[in-house]
């Protein structure tokens, strides 16, 4: 045996050559059975010893398959050879004779076995579409197609047999991802095509709202294909601040919508996504994962009550109000409280001209008997959802005065009680005092302008007559109102 085993190894490395001898075996038949099974005979006696020696086209050299007595063999291919032709010859161990060569022509003509789906959804971290399915029951699959759109265009190559997921680029996302149809064939070793596997959609969730609303209808395409048919569609929300998520679930006959109302305006944002299980609750798909922002419009990002001053000679409060610029609102609302009160009520809405920095306003509806008056301003936003409010600012008024003089009508000559005559004023002067006394002829007899001095009945240190004089007097109160009082007095003797 170790002689027959040293000789097969040297013909393996001079094979084929030409015949050792006159009874060279030859070959009568070689076919292809089917696309892995070869059938060979040949001219010779039952009960020799053949070697069989085969070559595949992408071989440079024979190579013994087998040993056997008889002069018929079967060959299974250990891969596929896909149209194109394998190459064999046989040698009589006993005379060491070798046959021609001959080649079988072996084509790949099963179809390929299609795939079957699985669920087509959405990676929510790296919000990619997702697709995955089961492999082809073939063994020589090389791979599949991914096809999208209708018609079902090429579009990208899976390898490998068990490779059964795959992550859609990124460029199909934009913002929302659009529902999208996917097709899917398998494909072997002979770049043989299975029939496409029907279509799948991604699930998608799409929301409607019209600005400045609470509301927003989510609405969401139907799911098809799913293996073991879909079981229930659910919505997942959860609202800002909370942290458990809501779910409202239908049944696979819809309806497919939801509508969302949150009255709570210090909700801001909805995170809220959908899926799709089967019936069997084995599988599901999900929707991307989105944030919903509710619009409360365009807000200031400062207002304030920049400057207060009273103006004393109407009265009133003048006031000026600082806005961002770049707030598209036009206008902005006064509040005012009086003295000690914390209650603010509503006085003004001022109007501004776009990119506007500063309002000013009047306060004329003032009481000097309030004592202080605070304000503070507000702006809406532009859904007139909140309000931004300022600081409040507040002024005290001066003191109430008085603002009077009060004469006395007769005076007597030479009396220590009596006998001088003054204005008494209500309220201290601010400035610019003078006081004259007149005869009945017009003659001043008497001027100061010193509020302390008054008039004794005398002109230049003489006794007047008694009768009736005039007096006129002009001031400054102290509240800034300017007055002139002119009477008369009876002067006794």
């Amino acid at each position: 045996m170790k002689r027959i085993a040293a000789i097969i190894v040297l013909i393996c490395a001079l094979a084929p050559i030409t015949s050792m001898g006159q009874n060279r075996p030859h070959i009568t038949l070689a076919v292809a059975v089917n696309h892995r099974v070869g059938q060979l005979q040949w001219q010779g006696d039952t009960i020799s010893q053949y070697a069989i020696y085969r070559r595949y086209p992408s071989d440079e050299d024979f190579a013994l398959i087998d040993s056997i007595m008889g002069n018929a063999y079967t060959d299974t291919l250990n891969r596929v050879v896909c149209a194109d032709t394998v190459s064999y010859f046989v040698q009589d161990l006993q005379s060491m004779a070798i046959s021609d060569t001959t080649g079988v022509v072996y084509r790949d003509d099963v179809p390929t076995s299609p795939c079957s789906l699985k669920v087509c959804s959405t990676d929510q971290e790296l919000n990619q579409i997702v697709l995955s399915w089961y492999p082809s029951p073939d063994e020589d699959v090389m791979g599949y197609y991914i096809c999208m759109g209708n018609p079902c265009l090429d579009y990208d190559t899976v390898w490998g047999k068990e490779n059964c997921t795959y992550l859609c680029p990124q460029e199909l996302a934009n913002g929302l991802i659009p529902e999208r149809p996917f097709r899917i064939l398998a494909f072997d070793s002979c770049m043989q095509a299975s029939p496409l596997t029907p279509y799948y959609h991604n699930p998608v969730l799409e929301f409607d709202n019209t600005p400045c609303s609470r509301h927003f209808k989510c609405r969401w395409n139907r799911y098809i294909n799913m293996p073991d048919s879909v079981g229930a569609y659910r919505l997942h929300y959860r609202l800002e601040g909370e942290e458990e998520e809501r779910v409202f679930s239908v049944g696979n006959d819809g309806p497919y919508e939801f509508d969302l109302v949150v009255n709570d305006l210090s909700v801001g944002q909805v995170e809220t996504y959908l899926s799709v299980e089967n019936s069997s609750g084995t599988l599901q798909a999900v929707s991307q994962r989105y944030v919903f922002e509710f619009m409360v419009g365009d807000t200031a990002e400062n207002i304030a009550i920049a400057d207060i001053e009273y103006d004393a000679t109407l009265p009133a409060i003048n006031l000026t109000v600082e806005l961002d610029p770049d707030f598209a609102g036009n206008s902005c609302t006064l509040y005012r409280s009086k003295g000690n009160d914390a209650q603010f009520e509503p006085i003004a809405e001022l109007t501004r001209t776009a990119g506007e920095a500063q309002l000013h306003y009047q306060d004329n509806n003032i009481h000097r008997s309030a004592g202080s008056y605070t304000y503070m301003a507000g702006v809406w936003d532009l859904c007139q959802q909140v309000e931004k409010l300022s600081d409040t600012l507040a002024i005290e008024l001066p003191e109430v005065y008085d603002a009077n003089a009060y004469f006395a009508n007769a005076l007597r000559y030479g009396d220590p009680d009596n006998g001088s005559f003054c204005p008494h004023l209500a309220s201290p002067l601010a400035q610019g005092y003078e006081m004259n006394i007149f005869n009945r002829m017009g003659e001043c007899v008497f001027n100061t302008k010193n509020i302390a001095e008054c008039w004794n009945g005398t002109y230049e240190g003489n006794a007047l007559p008694q009768g009736t004089y005039i007096y006129r007097v002009h001031c400054h109160h102290a509240d800034g109102t300017e007055k002139t009082y002119i009477g008369t007095i009876l002067l006794i003797k």
